[in-house]
Formats: structure tokens, sequence, C-alpha cells
């Protein structure tokens, strides 16, 4: 039986303003892993995204949709396009091949397809698989804004399909806080948004192996930037890039805490904060990588994250009412503990420090410590 496309829809950063400008992909970087991917099995907490229904495409919202439409409601599964099979590619006989950029990923092959080049990637398919992808409009729709949409597939040698929207690279994200507006310029984002498409699929295929074999979609989210990370580390001098992602995370979800869904901050600054460089790189494969490392991540409970949520909505949501310092005071140290880094960068550490104290009743404990 074959699995329908899952599609994750990933890495449209929610910013205000956004700049764009045309940016390639480098795809020609190589990934070793070769372990074969198993049936994709996704497992969905009901309070926070919907079930998957085994007879149904569902496209994911992006941090940056959920913040152009904020009243999206994240349980309501109706909120969510849908790809019907009246909508699916007829199977044809490719007339033409053309040369379409792919990934290795875990032993099988990615195809990168630009969104004008949709239909010469299909072109390149065998019918069992272009029957699990929409059509070209239908994908059109369900890429809109984002930067990228990633379709896994149930195929012996295709992984999946990367489609990329190259007209929407980010070149910066800015954030409101405390009515002062500050910006981040964002390097090589195009390539990080890439990596993190991969790592989707990446994740999958160790499903079962070096990673539970039901995920939910927070850790579909998380983990697709630890992949990011072990590629950063690989392809790039320093870990620099990385802990853009990781203050990129925390800036969306300071602009609308919708953007939980994708907020890999947690993650990311564990593992930043516990492994250098040159640690990571001595997994030559990400499988290794990942085996070695998922175990000691701390979880993070849907009750948590929930509550996070609303502290920081508490926090950063203007027009809130009177300050309650107290508000959410037992989650308040994992907050403080995630966003400190990235408010020094914007703000110094200075500021910093005094605009948290100011805001939380636990932040001056956990700042007269350091």
């Amino acid at each position: 039986m074959q699995l329908p496309a899952l599609y994750f829809l990933i890495s449209a950063v929610s910013v205000s303003p956004i700049e764009m400008a045309n940016a390639d992909f480098d795809s020609s970087l190589p990934i070793t892993s070769t372990a074969n991917s198993p049936k994709l099995v996704v497992s969905l907490d009901t309070e926070f995204l919907p079930h998957l229904e085994p007879s149904t495409n569902y496209a994911f919202q992006s941090e940056l949709e959920l913040e152009l439409k904020p009243e999206l409601d994240l349980v309501d599964k109706d909120s969510y396009p849908q790809v019907s099979s009246k909508t699916l590619v007829e199977p044809f006989k490719p007339t033409k091949l053309h040369d379409v950029k792919s990934e290795s990923v875990a032993g099988k092959t990615a195809l990168l397809c630009p969104i004008d080049e949709y239909e010469q990637c299909l072109w390149q398919l065998p019918n069992t698989v272009v029957r699990q992808l929409p059509s070209h409009d239908s994908i059109t729709f369900s890429l809109g804004l984002r930067s990228a949409v990633v379709m896994p597939v149930d195929d012996n040698d295709i992984a999946g399909i990367i489609v990329l929207n190259n007209s929407l690279p980010v070149l910066s994200q800015s954030v409101v806080v405390d009515g002062d507006i500050y910006q981040l310029d964002l390097a090589k984002q195009s390539q990080l948004t890439l990596w993190h498409e991969i790592g989707h699929l990446e994740n999958i295929a160790q499903q079962g192996k070096g990673l539970p074999i039901r995920l939910s979609h927070y850790e579909h989210e998380w983990l697709a930037d630890i992949y990011l990370t072990w590629r950063v580390a690989h392809q790039t001098n320093n870990l620099t890039l990385a802990w853009q992602q990781f203050h990129r995370r925390n800036m969306a979800v300071i602009n609308n805490n919708d953007n939980m869904s994708h907020w890999s901050s947690p993650q990311l600054l564990w593992l930043l904060t516990h492994y250098q460089q040159e640690d990571i790189i001595q997994y030559d494969e990400y499988s290794d990588f990942i085996t070695e490392v998922y175990p000691q991540f701390l979880s993070i409970e849907n009750t948590e994250i929930m509550e996070i949520s609303s502290l920081i909505q508490r926090t950063f949501t203007s027009g809130t009412s009177q300050p309650l310092p107290r508000y959410m005071f037992w989650r308040q140290a994992r907050l403080i503990e995630v966003l400190q880094p990235t408010l020094v960068m914007l703000m110094g550490s200075s500021s910093a420090e005094q605009w948290l104290i100011e805001q939380f009743s636990e932040a001056p404990k956990l700042i007269n410590a350091e």
C-alpha cells in the first residue's frame, strides 16, 4: 500500500518586514548517509496539530503564513489546504529528459525542483511516484509565500521532492521588543532552508532506527534543524549559521507565538552549548550523529509547549494590560534560558538583562547566578 505524500511546509520566516532578493541553492554538497528509509509513521497530538488521516494530504502552515493569518486555529484541520485525489497528476511517460538537481538522502534520491520546473521534475519520476504527488496548480497553491515545501514519497529509490520558491529568499528578520525594532541580517538563509528540508527526509529515514518510529510534528521540525546544524558543521568553518537559525526561531516566536510549531531554539541551544564543530564533524554519517545525540535531548511535552506559548504571548503581545511578573513563573526559567542569547545579541548584554528582570520574577536569581 502506497503512503500519501506528507507535506512539510517549512522555513518561510515570520518577519516584519521581509526583504527579498534572488538567490541560488548549492545542491552539489554531498550527504553520505546510506541507511534504507522505513515507511513514514507520523503521530501528531490533537492538542497541538491535527492527526493525519490515511486518505488525506495535509499542508502544514509555515510560520510566515501563521503570522499573516494569526486567526488560524492550530487544532482545526479544516484550516489546512488539502489535496484531493481529483487533483493528482495522471501518470504519463516522459517525452524529454531535463537536468534536475538532486541530493542523496539516506541512500535514495531527493529531487530539488524550482516551482517553475515542477513538471520537468515529474518527468524524471516513475508513474508509481507521480501518482503520489499533486498537480502543478495544487503545489503552487500550497507553496504560496513559503520558501520551500518537501514532499516525501513511498519508493525504493526516491526519497521525495523539495519544491523551491526561489523568488522568496529572506535577507533579514525584524522583531519588536518593548516598542523598539531590532533586525538580524540573515546569511545564506536559502541554503539553510534547503538543508532544513533535506533534514525532514533524512529524519524520516531514521524513524525506527536512530529515532523513534513515531514522531510528532514538533519533533519533525526541531529534528530538521538538528540536521541543519550537522550540515553546517560539515560544510562551513564554524557554527555561526546554526546560531543564526537559533536566533531566527526565537525571533519568530516573539513575532507570533503561533510559530511555536517551529521553535527549535531549546534543542539548538542544548546542542550548540554541548557540541563544538570539531565534535560534530567526527560523525561522517548523519545517522550515526542523530543516534548518538537524540537520547540526550530533554523532552518538551505538549503541556510545557502550550504554557510557554501562553507566556510568550503575555510577554510580547502589544497592548497587554498590567505587568504580571509571576505569570507562569514555573515556565519562566526555560524561556529566559532560551531567549537570553538572542536578546543579548539584539539589545546588548546589560539592556537584555535589565529587560528580563523587569519582565520575569524568576530572572534576577537566574541572571545573578551567572
